[in-house]
């Protein structure tokens, strides 16, 4: 897929989702987990845990792949230029870096589902 700056909008609600949703998916993962720890544990209700992981990994890989294409309609410009393929290949490395990082959060505070039990001897 070959996009431009025509192409993808460099302005309004993809962008920004591109940018923030690998935060907002590791807050809610965050949030989810702590809430549920409790309720998990005197229920059973495990499969919350492997639901909320799936949901979250799927929205921080989205908003990652999105800010490789807007990585991508930058091309051909440098991160310092002050045109809109310069913004565009800043806002791609910056969403890049920010949704790499809170996947790689995701991931590890995901982990230990495989190694605490389900509540039920």
């Amino acid at each position: 897929m070959n996009l431009r700056v025509r192409d993808f909008p460099d302005r309004g609600a993809l962008l920004w989702f591109a940018l923030s949703a690998g935060i907002a998916a590791w807050a809610a993962h965050l949030l989810l987990f702590a809430s549920l720890v409790e309720f998990v544990h005197d229920n059973g209700y495990f499969w919350l845990f492997h639901v909320g992981n799936a949901v979250c990994i799927a929205l921080a890989l989205v908003a990652l792949y999105l800010s490789w294409l807007v990585y991508r309609a930058g091309e051909g410009a440098d991160e310092e230029d002050a045109t809109p393929e310069g913004r565009m290949r800043f806002l791609g490395v910056l969403g890049l870096a920010s949704n790499g990082i809170n996947l790689l959060l995701i991931l590890a505070e995901g982990t230990y589902i495989f190694f605490i039990g389900t509540g039920h001897a």
